[in-house]
């Protein structure tokens, strides 16, 4: 089988103690701390040189002008306000991360492929074992006939993302001899295995996520229903009873299946529950020789192992032209294993001796694509000092609380809509109030990672939004940070 490089833990620290030390974890779109789960993979190469005091950027610090004046609600008689700290950001590419659902409790799955002017072709592919309904379907080929197969995917609205209005072809394979998912291993975003046998496929379908539709016993929902190839479910009829009697011999023999589906234009991105057990299932339909009365049996993707395999290609692109490379004009941040920004403060802690009061980084969106929106949500992690672990920022951390369960609302990261000099734009703004007074505090240290943060999509494992934001040289609406502060002698 195929061997991978582990990503490392995230830890989620508070003033130097571990509150939370997930090992890479499956990321829900719930914004409960409880199940925030962000995986990198690899380390950050390391920043080469030291800085030189005298190119030093910063050139001192203003009283606020009419921006300044808006932030400080009346009480700016009493601060300092600067913006004109140097920004230094560098697109990046994401780094593998966890999707497996060892314990089903993923709220659902990306399957769909993207082609975004800006960034380039994205995909992502289900990968998925299977989990009989019992232990002993009592399949007898001497009484019972099979008659059909068919699969049952559940639509989850929130991750789908893209021009939904453009038709679908939905595809399905069995994973060649040879290779099997293992139902007790843990699969990252860059694993795939060869899928070469089609056993199902719809064409040209436009996907209903908001339309509620009946199944079968009384159940209702969203969802896809796609009839598979008769030879699959005829083998599936025909595997022994002893086999199915062990998960891990029926898993063995099945060896998983491989979902994927493409568009047309730029293409969508759609989202499945598959631990909806109502609504997603495989179900085999046969029926008694004797006198033709319709039996059925039932596969569950809930109880099995899953995950997603993600695709990125950024060549010939603006966002592919600028990875590894200092970004002034524009910055790029994408989910799945796309990209992140990494900011850097290289002379903020040439500030000495005051007390941040307030402190945000803002950036505003620089596209308008009529599907690809802005991402939803923007987060800021930090790299640890021990080189190998990725740590969400302290007010990251400040805006969840100490019982782990505010969600970003204090933080920010996410889209509004604002009005400057009369033109209406997209701002997010995010906090760094805390963490930046510790950097200005760090004042001995010419290590620029202790003076960087990175900005990237949550959750990323589970959503393929993006943002084209304009940079900090951007004539425009520059990437800056607004910096609140008070002179300490």
């Amino acid at each position: 089988m195929h061997q991978f490089r582990q990503p490392p833990k995230l830890l989620l620290t508070h003033a130097g103690n571990t509150i939370i030390s997930i090992d890479h974890g499956i990321v829900s779109q719930g914004h409960s701390i409880n199940c925030l789960m962000i995986i990198m993979k690899q380390k950050l190469p390391v920043l080469a040189g030291f800085l030189l005091a005298a190119l030093a950027l910063w050139t001192g610090c203003k009283k606020p002008g009419a921006l300044g004046y808006e932030l400080l609600d009346d009480e700016y008689t009493d601060y300092n306000f600067t913006d004109t700290i140097s920004i230094r950001c560098t697109i990046e590419r994401e780094d593998s991360s966890l999707t497996s659902d060892l314990s089903s409790t993923a709220e659902y799955f990306l399957c769909g492929s993207l082609n975004d002017p800006e960034m380039g072709k994205s995909s992502s592919e289900i990968f998925s074992l299977l989990i009989g309904k019992n232990l002993n379907p009592n399949f007898d080929t001497t009484i019972h006939a099979f008659d059909s197969i068919v699969l049952y995917l559940n639509y989850d609205l929130r991750g789908f993302y893209g021009d939904t209005l453009q038709p679908q072809t939905l595809r399905v394979f069995r994973i060649d001899e040879g290779h099997e998912i293992k139902d007790n291993k843990e699969y990252y975003s860059l694993n795939s295995f060869p899928a070469n046998t089609e056993i199902g496929r719809l064409e040209n379908f436009y996907p209903k996520p908001s339309v509620s539709d009946s199944l079968f016993e009384g159940l209702e929902g969203s969802f896809i229903k796609l009839t598979l190839d008769p030879s699959f479910g005829q083998e599936l009829f025909n595997i022994d009873s002893l086999i199915y009697a062990a998960d891990t011999l029926f898993q063995s023999k099945l060896r998983g299946l491989k979902i994927m589906s493409t568009s047309t234009g730029s293409g969508s991105m759609m989202a499945f529950d598959l631990n909806n057990s109502s609504l997603s299932r495989i179900r085999l339909f046969y029926h008694l020789k004797q006198d033709s009365t319709a039996l059925n049996y039932d596969y569950f993707f809930k109880g099995a192992n899953k995950f997603t395999h993600f695709t990125h290609d950024h060549s010939g692109t603006p966002a592919g032209q600028l990875i590894n490379q200092v970004a002034e004009e524009k910055l790029y941040v994408q989910g799945m294993e796309g990209l992140r920004v990494k900011i850097e403060f290289p002379y903020a802690h040439l500030l000495n001796n005051i007390a941040v009061n307030q402190a945000e980084l803002v950036l505003h969106v620089a596209d308008d694509h009529p599907s690809l929106l802005p991402a939803d949500q923007l987060f800021l992690t930090q790299y640890s000092e021990e080189d190998t672990t990725f740590v969400l920022t302290s007010d990251v951390l400040y805006s969840f609380g100490s019982n782990l369960t505010g969600g970003f609302g204090d933080f920010g990261g996410d889209p509004n809509k604002v009005v400057i000099n009369g033109t209406t734009v997209t701002q997010y703004r995010m906090s760094l109030s805390e963490l930046f007074q510790h950097i200005v505090d760090d004042d001995s240290s010419t290590d620029t990672k202790k003076r960087t943060v990175y900005m990237g999509v949550f959750p990323r494992s589970r959503t393929a939004n993006r943002a084209v934001l304009y940079g900090p040289k951007s004539l425009s609406f520059p990437a800056k940070l607004e910096l609140k502060y008070t002179l300490v002698k």
